[in-house]
């Protein structure tokens, strides 16, 4: 509707000559390259709105082990509250899915007119459209990953919403034929996409090759390709003449996530002040008017046999001196509270003095949103290598090998994750999903991480294993693979009623569906 209404203002002007709204976008807009590039800039728009940062989060974090309730959590949030305590009805507002379809329809607006645009302007080339289109569909592809990691079944929708005479009534797809959807599409996109876009905000900020090898070697980790993961993870790490590197440790925090748009950055969602700020972080996770943000680290996670720092296995003590411990936990503040504020995202930097003793710098600007780094790829590699029926000895070596980059560039002083501990696959499996806890907390990763162990088994209890502080009542609300998923939202149910159904999980368990 944004951007219908948007595309539409320049000519409703003539009110004696007023044509139906799916005519004024076809005949009046789209006749320039430059009308085409708005619409392309506000479907990447529609992924920073408020909503859909919320739900990156929400669906992506909230529910794992990584968060729990921060001092300043207020009572307007009670939805998010529910969720933490395993209390997910239909009606929640996390539920809702609008803001992610929004972006979807965008899309779709793009690919159904950009073409005509082709023969209106002669500096619209082919293979520019295709180049637009190629972004167009990643951005899609991303929002439907949300959607089917979240919801599992969802309406594949690739048809704009354009005229009061089509049926908006639409029915769940399944997980097969969605994933098989972006699939599709991302190779397309990959087919088109552009390797560079002249500076480093722009090609942090839009889907090159390498933002979709890493959005489709994501897709491929989640439907169990491990080969094709593997290939295109390769694709990104060994691309010849690649910017792409880690930045060293002692400038990680600052230049990874205040500074933004880094050497190691895939795709990061681009804020600006005088714009549009990234108010999600601001408030969820805290900034320099208040430290103490909505959410927080659970306190069980800090030490102790559960926590994914200090982490003992046999003889070896894994992370005991890890930088990310204290650049992405604001540590002092913990230990005076007893709440252990989320510092990535909020802050500045970190000092520290002889002594060891911490200082934190909190921002009072919004950070970019980083959607894939480099250090994420390459765990993704390993998890896909260690993750093969039957890895080879050479394969599991080489996941170790993946993992000792991230691991020792926050561990410097430590030696190296050896083999002759972490020999096995189970075991490898499992140092993977803590060093993917320990590099990539608070970005939106974790539940996905853990949904991808319940789903190799077929187990919610492999998932919820890692979840120490549920109660009894929690864990049994858990206990199917189908109660993983959030429940379609109920406003979309009566509305489509009876052609879209309820997850079954939810149809079991919620009598006053429809």
């Amino acid at each position: 509707m944004f951007v219908l209404v948007a595309l539409g203002l320049e000519s409703c002007s003539d009110w004696l000559n007023t044509k139906p709204e799916s005519e004024i976008v076809l005949d009046d807009y789209w006749q320039s390259e430059a009308q085409a590039q708005a619409v392309l800039t506000a479907c990447y728009r529609g992924l920073t709105n408020e909503a859909n940062m919320q739900r990156m989060i929400v669906w992506g974090e909230l529910r794992s082990d990584n968060m729990t309730l921060g001092s300043g959590f207020p009572n307007d949030r009670l939805d998010m509250g529910k969720i933490l305590d395993v209390n997910i009805v239909p009606t929640n507002d996390y539920c809702s899915w609008g803001s992610m379809y929004s972006v979807i329809n965008n899309c779709n607006t793009f690919l159904f007119y950009a073409p005509n645009v082709v023969n209106s302007d002669q500096n619209f080339t082919v293979g520019k459209l295709h180049a637009y289109e190629a972004e167009v569909l990643a951005v899609r592809a991303l929002c439907y990953f949300y959607l089917v990691r979240t919801f599992k079944e969802v309406p594949w929708i690739d048809t704009p919403s354009i005229d009061d005479t089509q049926n908006y009534k639409v029915a769940k797809n399944t997980e097969r034929e969605v994933i098989d959807h972006i699939i599709s599409d991302l190779k397309t996109s990959l087919a088109n996409a552009r390797i560079d876009f002249g500076t480093e905000e722009l090609n942090k900020g839009h889907f090159t090759k390498n933002a979709v090898r890493a959005l489709l070697a994501d897709v491929y980790l989640w439907d169990q390709q491990y080969d094709n993961c593997v290939e295109m993870c390769n694709q990104i790490i060994n691309e010849p003449n690649t910017k792409l590197k880690l930045v060293a440790p002692e400038m990680m925090y600052i230049n990874v996530f205040y500074r933004g748009n880094s050497t190691e950055s895939i795709f990061e969602l681009q804020f600006d002040e005088n714009v549009q700020k990234n108010l999600t972080t601001y408030n969820l996770y805290g900034t320099a008017g208040d430290v103490q943000g909505e959410l927080s680290f659970p306190l069980y996670l800090v030490k102790g046999e559960y926590s994914p720092f200090k982490y003992k296995i046999g003889t070896e003590v894994e992370s005991e001196k890890d930088l990310r411990f204290k650049d992405f936990i604001a540590q002092n503040l913990g230990d005076l509270t007893g709440i252990y504020s989320i510092f990535k995202y909020a802050g500045i930097q970190r000092s520290e003095n002889t002594l060891e003793v911490s200082t934190y710098s909190w921002r009072n600007t919004t950070p970019n949103w980083i959607v894939y780094r480099l250090s994420d790829i390459i765990l993704m590699k390993a998890e896909a290598l260690t993750a093969l029926p039957e890895p080879t000895d050479a394969q599991l070596k080489e996941a170790l090998a993946l993992v000792n980059i991230t691991y020792h560039r926050s561990n410097a002083k430590s030696v190296a994750l050896d083999f002759s501990v972490y020999n096995t696959k189970g075991i490898i499996e499992k140092l993977i999903l803590r060093e993917r806890q320990r590099e990539l907390l608070f970005e939106g990763k974790r539940w996905f991480d853990l949904m991808r162990v319940a789903r190799r088994s077929g187990k919610a209890g492999d998932l919820t294993g890692y979840l120490k502080n549920l109660t009894g009542l929690q864990r049994n609300k858990m206990s199917e693979m189908d109660g993983l998923y959030m429940p379609i939202p109920q406003g979309d149910i009566d509305i489509n009623y009876p052609i879209l159904v309820q997850n079954p999980f939810y149809d079991e368990t919620i009598t006053s569906n429809k």
